[in-house]
């Protein structure tokens, strides 16, 4: 034979055997993948494998290229539980009724501290007993001018605290501090001050308030002995049990509602007053921590902005994306706190603001969040 016509048919052989195993033909031009391995020949009855660039169908089914899901998107701070963050300002300690040099310093006081407030988009809840006394008696009516600027307002009662305190009297005096407030244009819907060895809960439900704030240990006086903490059992009035309460900061993150003194801790959800637990009083946070008492020996120092921020960060931590989170600090502006630590404590809570972590509010706007949560809104 012909060597031209041996060599064109062994090429067409080659062609046809390629052809009926359904594998590529490589044109002469086209270069061959290189290979570790030789190929499997076909018809062998073994599947090669998705490592093998040639599967013979007539073998098996090679495995299909694993489908991944698609990746998560990042996370981003608006997908976090978001904490309330506020302040609650006792505005106390001045005779403001009675010194009218007295009423104008403290008056002058709130509104710087407010000015340096709305500079970091912060807001203050200030509850007043003395304040609107002097409001009332010297015609300053700086309360209504600080609700009408965006911060809260609110009763500070002060009264039930004494042991030998009238207990069927209680009721009468709250809604007399109330109706004093709302005398000068004020809006009042909540009061603090009022923790007591009597029934505090219904006292402040008859005497027309929505919710409390700034409870501290001293409230357990109302429970039974045997519901009450042992360190508490018998305590001789606020000031000597003034410890934050409850102590763990999990309990105090989120609202609650009680229907009566003797179990307040219990959330009721038929309850008719909503409880919006205090964290600590923010100049004593140092004091508080190395188990000193709390009052008005305490001074506000970077080491207790530092404790600050250390609880803020647990409280986000905590926080949890179905339920209301709120965490607020106690002041009492009886004591002045040094302005450019305020400031430095404002500063260092603008990042988580930015941040989306943490959003100013009043105390009464967390109420409100909160009555919403419960509506399902």
């Amino acid at each position: 034979m012909h060597p031209m016509i041996r060599h064109t048919l062994l090429i067409t052989g080659i062609v046809l055997m390629l052809a009926s195993c359904n594998l590529p033909i490589l044109s002469f031009q086209e270069t061959a993948p290189a290979q570790d391995v030789p190929l499997a020949p076909c018809g062998d009855g073994v599947c090669d494998g998705p490592e093998n660039p040639v599967n013979c169908p007539q073998d098996c089914t090679a495995p299909e290229q694993l489908k991944l899901p698609p990746p998560l998107p990042e996370s981003t701070s608006d997908a976090d539980p978001e904490v309330y963050l506020g302040i609650m300002v006792h505005l106390e300690g001045w005779e403001d009724g009675v010194d009218q040099a007295k009423f104008e310093k403290h008056v002058s006081l709130i509104r710087e501290y407010a000015d340096l407030f709305e500079r970091y988009g912060a807001k203050l809840t200030l509850e007043s007993k003395e304040v609107t006394e002097g409001v009332i008696k010297w015609g300053d009516n700086v309360l209504l001018e600080m609700e009408q600027r965006g911060h809260g307002i609110g009763v500070h009662a002060d009264i039930g605290g004494q042991r030998t305190y009238k207990c069927d009297r209680f009721a009468d005096d709250l809604r007399r501090e109330r109706a004093q407030l709302e005398s000068i244009g004020v809006t009042v819907r909540h009061v603090s001050g009022n923790t007591s060895h009597c029934d505090w809960v219904q006292a402040t439900v008859e005497s027309g308030y929505q919710f409390t704030t700034g409870q501290v240990a001293y409230s357990v006086m109302s429970m039974p002995i045997e519901k009450r903490p042992a360190e508490f059992s018998d305590c001789e009035n606020p000031g000597s049990c003034h410890d934050t309460f409850p102590p763990d900061l999990a309990d105090r993150l989120h609202p609650s509602r009680s229907s009566d003194g003797e179990d307040w801790l219990t959330h009721d959800p038929d309850g008719d007053l909503v409880i919006l637990s205090s964290s600590q009083v923010l100049r004593c946070m140092e004091e508080e921590l190395q188990g000193g008492v709390v009052g008005s020996g305490c001074t506000f120092t970077i080491e207790d902005i530092d404790l600050f921020q250390d609880e803020l960060d647990r409280a986000i931590v905590l926080a949890q994306p179905d339920r209301v989170n709120i965490y607020y600090v106690a002041w009492s502006l009886g004591g002045i706190l040094d302005a450019d630590l305020l400031e430095e404590w404002l500063q260092r809570i603008a990042p988580y603001v930015e941040r989306g972590e943490v959003e100013w509010m009043t105390l009464l706007e967390m109420y409100d969040e909160y009555i919403q949560w419960e509506q399902g809104g």
